[in-house]
């Protein structure tokens, strides 16, 4: 019973908090269906089923900001990772200056799952790009960047968009589904923006990320490449994540200031 109250208590305090955040649907208006969320058993929250793609919005208090940062919770296109891949990296960004919003992207749709996911996150960029003012977030430069699934919707969006108007840099974060036999897939190959990217080497995916690395090698576009031997997947704003990976942060801000 004490176990069952505990677990109460915290689903609701986790619903108040995500009361709080404003939402807004993929054509700047306001979001009103909102999915269930559930916590797991690492105590974040995630979003299993989706009710209607969209963006929770994180302006910083102090302004005027760096620019925004376009995050895309991983999940495994199974479910939406938000809180330690998706708020909780907002409002780091947040400190450190920067506009942040979390994309809420299709997921667990069948075949056309990840086509989908990718429209989802191309209507955002445009949105930010065109209108982010009015959302209280900078456009002058939008970055993005993903964790796992989402590292792969991110690089895919960097590349589909590589003619059109890019993001102004991408961060891969412990990013799945970049590679086959070693090579950069064809769908995510790099495009001529700032990359970084962070895996632990014992990762199932890290190969992903050093074939992404080598192509932007040979392509010559800038990025900053960083493997630890150990941390595993999945652990990026957790406070328990393994001490080889906690200078993720650390590295990323460091990244992302040098664009100055």
């Amino acid at each position: 019973m004490k176990l069952i109250l505990v677990a109460l208590l915290t689903g609701t305090a986790l619903a108040v908090q995500a009361a709080e955040i404003r939402r807004i649907a993929l054509d700047g208006t306001p979001l009103t269906i909102l999915s269930t969320e559930i916590l797991g058993t690492d105590g974040f929250p995630r979003i299993k089923m989706l009710e209607q793609p969209g963006l929770e919005l994180f302006p910083a208090s102090a302004k005027p900001t760096r620019g925004t940062v376009l995050i895309c919770p991983g999940g495994g296109y199974a479910g939406l990772a938000v809180g330690h891949e998706g708020r909780e990296v907002a409002k780091m960004l947040n400190e450190a200056g920067w506009d942040a919003s979390v994309l809420l992207y299709h997921v667990s749709a069948g075949e056309r799952t990840r086509e989908l996911a990718l429209g989802d996150a191309k209507a955002a960029l445009a949105l930010i790009q065109t209108r982010g003012a009015d959302f209280g977030l900078a456009s002058h430069r939008i970055g993005v960047m993903g964790f796992s699934a989402g590292g792969h919707l991110s690089a895919r969006l960097v590349h589909e968009t590589a003619k059109d108007k890019l993001p102004a840099f991408v961060a891969l974060i412990y990013p799945a589904y970049l590679e086959a036999e070693g090579k950069c897939l064809d769908e995510v190959a790099p495009a001529n923006v700032p990359a970084f990217l962070y895996v632990a080497q014992d990762d199932k995916h890290a190969p992903g990320s050093f074939a992404y690395a080598a192509a932007c090698k040979d392509r010559g576009t800038r990025s900053e490449f960083f493997h630890p031997d150990e941390g595993g997947h999945g652990f990026g704003l957790k406070p328990t994540r393994p001490a080889s990976v906690q200078d993720w942060p650390d590295k990323l801000l460091g990244f992302l200031g040098s664009l100055d």
